[in-house]
């Protein structure tokens, strides 16, 4: 009786995280350059049920999450013609400097000007400096007396950087994500390069939209509520039978 309990609770638990997982995407829909995840499930205990079979089978006593796989797919290009937008088609990643100091990885190309003194560094929508191949902050020069900043030939200063697993990256706040030893290390990659069948390309005037599709996630969310309806079923009847057995014991 008390294994319908742990099976019960376990997958409700479960469930309940891959509900929080898919309601996360969603909230993402229109986050630029973000990728979705999906739960993936596994068995939580085993218990031998016939030790002296010679097969020996097993079953399984409940259910937990085992990992958030990240969906690594193209999202869509949404052309918005300003000059510091740029949209990333194939794989790679830009690399930005987070204000702690450490580098994180995004698809997020939308890209402003921060002002220090005379010069002007190239940053995200939340400050963070974009860095070129080299892992330096690209900085940007006037023209001439206190002209505009001098944006030429800027989409090649852009560095652009791979992994050998990108669906082991560790997402991270907005539509960034942290080196893992599951992703490898990241490599500086050049427009156009081919590395192991991946290619690479750089447009202006251009942002990758969210890559979720809400059709997919609502079918998750259905899917979800019913395996939780169903475990939540499964308490339910394993606590009527408890009850059963007490009444039958006086």
């Amino acid at each position: 009786m008390n294994i319908s309990f742990y099976n019960g609770t376990s997958g409700m638990i479960a469930y309940q995280e891959s509900l929080n997982r898919i309601s996360h995407n969603i909230a993402n829909a229109n986050t630029l350059g973000y990728k979705p995840s999906r739960s993936s499930f596994r068995d939580l205990l085993y218990t031998r049920m016939a030790v002296n079979s010679p097969e020996e089978p097993l079953t399984g006593h409940g259910v937990r999450i085992e990992d958030d796989q990240l969906i690594y797919r193209q999202g869509a290009l949404l052309q918005t013609g300003n000059t510091l937008d740029y949209a990333l088609m194939g794989d790679g990643f830009f690399a930005v400097e987070r204000p702690d100091g450490s580098v994180e990885y995004t698809r997020n190309g939308a890209f402003d000007i921060s002002v220090e003194g005379e010069s002007g560094y190239l940053v995200t929508a939340d400050g963070s400096y974009v860095l070129d191949d080299s892992g330096d902050r690209i900085e940007l020069t006037r023209g001439e007396g206190e002209g505009p900043f001098d944006l030429e030939g800027l989409a090649d200063r852009l560095g652009i950087y791979d992994f050998p697993n990108p669906y082991g990256l560790e997402p991270s706040s907005g539509s960034c994500f942290k080196e893992t030893g599951s992703s490898g290390e990241a490599e500086a990659v050049t427009e156009g390069e081919a590395s192991e069948g991946r290619q690479y390309q750089v447009l202006s005037g251009a942002l990758e939209q969210s890559a979720v599709e809400l059709s997919d996630e609502m079918v998750q969310v259905i899917v979800s509520q019913r395996a939780f309806q169903m475990n939540a079923r499964m308490v339910q009847t394993a606590d009527e039978l408890e009850q059963l057995v007490n009444n039958l014991r006086q």
